[in-house]
């Protein structure tokens, strides 16, 4: 299912860990919500639109209750297509729309939020724009996508949904160490992000029954001082210099790292709205390479407080001598470069990094092509030329025969201005076409914006013209 999820907000990405489902949820600015699912059928090979429906529509009656269906609403159904609209006893309605072909079931389902109603022929519009093709290939940015949404990578939003996956461990792309991150089902994530021009990873969660929140955060150790102190005193100091008006009881002390050493804690009050406080709890670890640190807060006065901060100070357990992988690298990236691209860009190259040169491994190969686009692309967006430029080269050196490198190249000599260049690298390009990955291809030039700013020079366009 090819989804056009224009005016929506994808609000939850969600996979079943035997990796038999797959969804989508999204949001439009009303009050109309839409939901995605792809699941396979192992038990069942020769699926059709109609018998997903009549599957789903059993587990549905046995779920949802009372209702009234009505099959094929608009009599637009084909064998590759099949409708419905459910109608329920307050009047709501759910519209369906499936596909179906060997073990796979396509499902996309349109409803109001509780005490909305929809416009029938807008929701029909809506679920018409979804496009199913049997013989879709996907692309390698696609299994990204899916690898991100399974929790290989994580795109976690500002809102992350109640089942996003985490990663496993938190690292920085400069220095070692990393910093496990929790997994219990009472800790939600609503935030990875990175701070100092992505120096420094955090990731942010909460906990609606102790009403605590937690953040997790790893940098290089700037403090001069290789130790958990060092790293207290050289952070500690920059939030009570920017917040100094209001924050009280400020007191340093330790706490058992439960190997025979200890942390290095911190507290402070900090003044909210009123006469309220946040009462704010840190522990922290460190060396001369890199600083380790969890952020407990809470509002202050409410009953089991200091119970509840030291049961969340109880999930630091870092590890400083670890050396982080591409796995982790990507995990991060993958979340950063949506941000913004060139926050993505380091963890990428960090990435590369830990690639061996002469790999032959067919997945690594796959990782070094995908995360050297995202650089390339990173640098160029943000007219670092030269530096993008170099990553291609020093790509081309290694894997001569990829034709997205030489494409990305020519793109790089089309914001130069240097049509020569570019033709050159297009014809390089074009001509190792074949050697695309699985379900991928290859871009437009006509509709790529750098390109197309050598379009004024005739003899060039009428080249990228010929270009398939």
């Amino acid at each position: 299912m090819i989804l056009d999820l224009s005016g929506f907000k994808i609000t939850q990405t969600s996979a079943k860990q035997n990796d038999r489902e797959i969804g989508v949820r999204a949001h439009d600015t009303g009050h109309t919500e839409l939901l995605a699912f792809l699941f396979l059928t192992p038990e069942s090979r020769s699926q059709t639109a109609k018998t997903c429906l009549e599957q789903d529509l059993k587990q549905i009656r046995i779920d949802n209750g009372k209702f009234t269906e009505q099959s094929d609403p608009s009599r637009t159904d084909t064998p590759d297509v099949a409708t419905m609209v459910l109608t329920y006893p307050n009047g709501s309605q759910t519209f369906y729309k499936y596909a179906g072909t060997a073990d796979q079931c396509l499902v996309v389902q349109v409803y109001p939020d509780r005490g909305s109603r929809l416009d029938p022929a807008q929701a029909t519009a809506l679920l018409a724009r979804q496009r199913y093709d049997p013989h879709y290939s996907p692309t390698p940015q696609d299994v990204a996508n899916y690898q991100a949404i399974r929790g290989r990578a994580y795109m976690v939003s500002s809102a992350a949904p109640a089942d996003t996956r985490i990663p496993e461990t938190l690292v920085t792309w400069n220095q070692p160490g990393g910093l496990p991150l929790p997994h219990q089902e009472a800790w939600k994530l609503v935030l990875l992000t990175a701070y100092n021009n992505a120096a420094r990873p955090s990731a942010e969660f909460t906990n609606d029954a102790s009403k605590v929140t937690v953040s997790f955060l790893i940098s290089e150790n700037l403090s001069g001082v290789p130790s958990a102190e060092g790293c207290r005193k050289d952070i500690v100091d920059a939030i009570l210099a920017a917040n100094r008006p209001i924050i009280s009881n400020s007191k340093d002390g330790s706490m058992s790292d439960g190997h025979g050493g200890t942390f290095a804690t911190h507290s402070h009050l900090t003044l909210l709205e009123g006469t309220d406080h946040n009462h704010d709890v840190f522990a922290f670890a460190g060396n001369a390479q890199v600083c380790a640190e969890i952020h407990a807060s809470t509002v202050s006065g409410k009953s089991n407080e200091d119970e509840r901060l030291q049961s969340a100070l109880a999930l630091f357990h870092p590890d400083l001598s670890y050396r982080p992988n591409c796995a982790d690298y990507v995990a991060e990236a993958s979340v950063f470069f949506k941000q913004q691209p060139l926050m993505g860009a380091p963890f990428y190259d960090s990435c590369l990094n830990t690639i061996p040169n002469k790999t032959t491994d067919p997945s690594l190969i796959m990782i070094r092509r995908l995360a050297t686009d995202q650089v390339v692309i990173a640098l160029g967006m943000t007219g670092k030329i030269d530096q993008s430029r170099a990553y291609a080269e020093r790509a081309i050196k290694l894997d001569p025969d990829y034709p997205l490198y030489y494409y990305n190249l020519a793109c790089a000599d089309a914001e130069e201005g240097k049509a020569a260049d570019a033709k050159t690298h297009l014809q390089q390009a074009f001509s190792r076409k074949g050697n695309t990955l699985p379900g991928e291809h290859m871009p437009d030039p006509t509709q790529d914006d750098s390109i197309q700013k050598l379009r004024k020079n005739k003899e060039f366009w009428a080249f990228v013209q010929t270009l398939k």
